[in-house]
C-alpha cells in the first residue's frame, strides 16, 4: 500500500507580494527558457523547484515560471547578498 504524500506546499520567500494585475500580464516561461534567461543549468532550476526557492505553476506535466517573481526574487537575493558584503568589509 502505497503511502500518501503530504503536499503542503509553502513558498519560503514570504517577502514576495503576489499582485493580481501582475499575474494578468505575466510572461510565463517553460523549463528551457528559464534557463536561458537566469542563465541556470537544468538541475539547478529543478532543485531550486523542489526547494520551493522559485515559483513555479504546472501546467499538464509542464512546469512554467513567472519571469516577473524570477526577476525580482534574484534581485532581492543580489541585493541582501551585497548587504552582507558591505556589512562584512
Amino acid at each position: 500500500m502505497k503511502k500518501e504524500k503530504k503536499n503542503n506546499p509553502v513558498l519560503k520567500h514570504t517577502l514576495l507580494e503576489f499582485d493580481a494585475q501582475l499575474l494578468e500580464n505575466e510572461i510565463w516561461l517553460t523549463t528551457e527558457e528559464a534557463m536561458s534567461h537566469l542563465n541556470l543549468s537544468r538541475s539547478t532550476i529543478y532543485r531550486l523547484r523542489k526547494n520551493q526557492d522559485i515559483p513555479t505553476f504546472k501546467l499538464g506535466r509542464i512546469p512554467m515560471y513567472p519571469k516577473h517573481f524570477l526577476n525580482k526574487l534574484f534581485i532581492q537575493k543580489s541585493i541582501c547578498n551585497l548587504e552582507k558584503n558591505a556589512v562584512g568589509s
